[in-house]
């Protein structure tokens, strides 16, 4: 039975860097929408003093279809537009709009917010507390077709063997599931996972990527069955080798599962780097909607319902492990390593393209659509990229929904905080 995941609405925090003050009514809160909308400020009040205020007061649950309809009006231009003041006639718009949307509940929500352009700074449109201290990664997970989630995904932390199960609703509530899956991998409860990453295949089949050992492990959907357990070999590559072995807390920060059972590694920093791994004596790939696993395609090297299982109680884990090598590495860019000073998480994107995350830059990127084996470099798409809401320190997990929103996760080691945020939506790569 899921239990429900902490929604916390309207509260205040450094990471929203929220006001502790709350509009009064709805007419001061239309008059600071139609006054931004229009590139002016209210007398005496600062525009981001009118921006905080928009934000606490549309996450608070209790305000009636009227004032709702004003605060999405506030969160669309004061939160996402700030940096570009909208045209004198996006009042009159607005005024509009608000009669429209007044006439029933519901008429407007925060899902309905434009998609942010490339350099935008993104706003907090949800948050929530996942009982995981130091939340360092997540994943998505397709819906089953009896399931009326909206999203469903799976987070992990570095500090023990716990997975949430997470499912949000389409009206934003939340629920949770714990498993500690020490026990399906022969790991001892009370030791650290050290996972940095987490992806899954075409079959839901969930992987995680522990940083210092260097190695994948792998469940099924229901996180009971060990499917497999891969080491990463970088000895092939000298330069890559050294520093592996120099740093071991810089290694491995996000994954995506591809074909033929090679896997796209985020190295976190010093430097940080793109590698493929996969079979010895295979050829690098690079990647591209053909190298990306299709809906119901497993990842190879999978152990499968009828095979022995990989890690046996009487065995070391080590002697069944199957092992992936480094087969290609690619340095960051002259642009994206000015963008992102570190690397702290990578996912496929519901467009098909590669988003990675910084966590020390606070910035989202969208990757080049296609990174060729015989390039030495992976750069952006076209400088495509978005800044993470101010305060928001130390994101390590992404995952983006259908509609284009982010969901970002971040490594604290306080329980009972906001640490999962969902971020105003971004626009989608074109065909």
């Amino acid at each position: 039975m899921a239990a429900p995941l902490r929604r916390l609405a309207g509260e205040p925090g450094k990471v929203l860097s929220q006001s502790r003050d709350k509009p009064e009514s709805a007419l001061q809160i239309m008059s600071g929408a139609f006054s931004i909308a229009d590139g002016k400020i209210p007398p005496g009040v600062a525009q981001s003093s009118v921006v905080a205020h928009c934000n606490t007061a549309w996450r608070t649950s209790t305000m009636t279809s009227l004032a709702s309809s004003l605060l999405t009006v506030c969160a669309r231009y004061a939160a996402i537009n700030r940096n570009r003041p909208a045209e004198p006639s996006v009042a009159a718009r607005i005024a509009v709009l608000l009669i429209l949307g007044s006439a029933g509940d519901g008429a407007f929500s925060g899902q309905d917010i434009d998609a942010a352009g490339p350099g935008k700074t993104l706003a907090v449109m949800e948050r929530y507390n996942v009982p995981i201290p130091e939340l360092s990664g997540l994943a998505r997970v397709r819906p089953l077709a009896d399931e009326t989630e909206k999203l469903k995904f799976y987070g992990i932390g570095d500090a023990d063997y716990n997975v949430a199960r997470i499912r949000i609703s389409a009206s934003g509530d939340a629920g949770i599931q714990m498993e500690n899956v020490a026990h399906a991998i022969g790991k001892h409860a009370r030791d650290e996972s050290q996972w940095e990453a987490i992806a899954v295949d075409g079959k839901d089949t969930v992987c995680m990527l522990s940083e210092t050992r260097g190695e994948i492990t792998c469940l099924d959907h229901d996180l009971q069955q060990d499917r497999g357990r891969f080491s990463l070999d970088v000895s092939s590559i000298e330069a890559l080798a050294a520093a592996w072995k120099a740093r071991p807390n810089s290694r491995g920060e996000g994954m995506i599962l591809m074909k033929k059972g090679h896997v796209l590694v985020l190295k976190e920093k010093q430097p940080s780097l793109l590698i493929e791994f996969g079979p010895e004596g295979d050829a690098p790939m690079g990647y591209g909607a053909e190298t990306f696993l299709r809906e119901g395609e497993a990842f190879a090297g999978l152990r499968t319902d009828g095979e022995e299982p990989v890690h046996r109680a009487d065995q070391p884990a080590a002697t069944a492990q199957r092992r992936l090598v480094a087969l290609k590495v690619w340095a960051f860019s002259e642009r994206l390593g000015k963008l992102a000073k570190d690397a702290s998480e990578l996912m496929l994107g519901p467009d098909g393209r590669v988003y990675m995350l910084s966590q020390e830059s606070s910035v989202l990127i969208r990757l080049e659509k296609t990174l060729k084996p015989d390039e030495d470099k992976v750069g952006t798409d076209h400088d495509t990229y978005w800044n993470l809401p101010d305060g928001m320190d130390k994101a390590e997990g992404l995952v983006i929904d259908d509609q284009m929103h982010p969901w970002i996760g971040v490594d604290i080691k306080q329980t009972g905080k906001p640490n999962l945020f969902q971020l105003s939506p971004i626009e989608a790569a074109a065909p």
